[in-house]
């Protein structure tokens, strides 16, 4: 469908960064975008977050939120007190088109070995948005983590969402690159949001993995057994989700070190034996060919073809319990009608 606008009744105007629209327009929240249409269009240099806040019909924290957003993105710039009230920020209008020096991408900042804090602490940080503006604003790096990590996630981050990231950043002493890697392991989970990958890293963190060649390996050996899962599940022909036990078998045998071909072989077994799925019975054959180091399917079928020779040769060898001469004898001289069974 097209559309055709009558520019002449729109009376006066303003102009909006086409940075705005090209690059942040789908990353940007509907709230963020309704904040800073309200900047453009104010004719006073600076726009108070409480007149903002009245203006957009938004909150004043979704305000200054919307204002951290756009500084991060280098859209607008902010000047505010050392002292000043997280309320009180005021933005200034004038659209910056480029920050003046562009920071190197993240990918390419050399890994900064994390001090390792106590795993006890368990403490809830938060940081005050003028706080978080303050620190990108000096660190060009930690600016350009926020505005790469919404390009990860496919969606724009919130004021409590960047004091997270910034948790990670400064108090866990996870490098930029590594959370931005942690963030695109997250995504290929389907995962979007920064509490499931602040959870993530924090278990890392647990677990003493905290460099960025520490977080590649993990992650690679993470993936290595999601591939598996997917694997055993697709041959299984099982389409609902695994519980919890079926996830312990399947990385048991991953552990005992079963090729994908050789659980295929089980589950063919299982089937012809029990004409249905059963873990358990899959997990007795398995067993039962690491106790006899039977690894690849040419094992399996000497052994098969072991077992039916001998019980071809135990049933060639049993004897009889009746003697068949005696047999024919009776048959011969057995008299029906006698017998009182006619």
């Amino acid at each position: 469908m097209k559309y055709t606008f009558d520019c002449d009744r729109w009376g006066s105007s303003f102009s909006v960064p086409s940075k705005v629209v090209d690059k942040y327009i789908k990353l940007s929240d509907g709230d963020f975008v309704k904040v800073l249409l309200c900047i453009l269009c104010s004719t006073e240099r600076e726009c108070d977050s409480a007149k903002l806040a009245e203006k957009s019909g938004l909150s004043e924290n979704t305000v200054i939120d919307a204002v951290t957003h756009w500084v991060s993105l280098g859209v607008i710039t902010t000047e505010h007190s050392d002292t000043a009230n997280p309320a009180q920020v005021k933005a200034v209008s004038t659209p910056v088109s480029e920050p003046e020096t562009k920071a190197e991408p993240v990918s390419k900042v050399e890994a900064v070995a994390p001090k390792r804090q106590s795993v006890s602490n368990k403490l809830c940080i938060r940081y005050k948005n003028s706080e978080i503006l303050e620190k990108q604003q000096k660190d060009p790096n930690l600016a350009h983590l926020f505005d790469e990590i919404q390009t990860i996630l496919q969606r724009t981050i919130n004021g409590t969402e960047q004091g997270e990231l910034l948790a990670l950043y400064e108090y866990y002493r996870f490098d930029a690159a590594s959370i931005l890697l942690a963030a695109e392991y997250c995504v290929s989970l389907e995962k979007h949001n920064v509490s499931y990958l602040v959870t993530v890293m924090r278990g890392w963190f647990e677990q003493d993995i905290c460099t960025y060649q520490q977080i590649e390996q993990e992650i690679i050996r993470l993936s290595n057994i999601k591939k598996y899962e997917f694997k055993v599940l697709k041959i299984f022909g099982q389409t609902a989700k695994p519980s919890k036990q079926q996830l312990e078998f399947i990385e048991k045998w991953r552990t005992m070190g079963f090729t994908v071909e050789m659980l295929e072989i089980a589950y063919n077994k299982c089937v012809d034996n029990t004409n249905k799925l059963n873990y358990k019975y899959i997990d007795t054959i398995l067993s039962n060919w690491a106790g006899k180091s039977i690894t690849t399917p040419e094992q399996v079928t000497h052994e098969d073809e072991k077992y039916h020779t001998s019980k071809k040769n135990k049933n060639t060898n049993k004897q009889t319990s009746y003697d068949l001469d005696d047999f024919e004898k009776f048959a011969m001289n057995f008299d029906l009608e006698k017998s009182g069974k006619l």
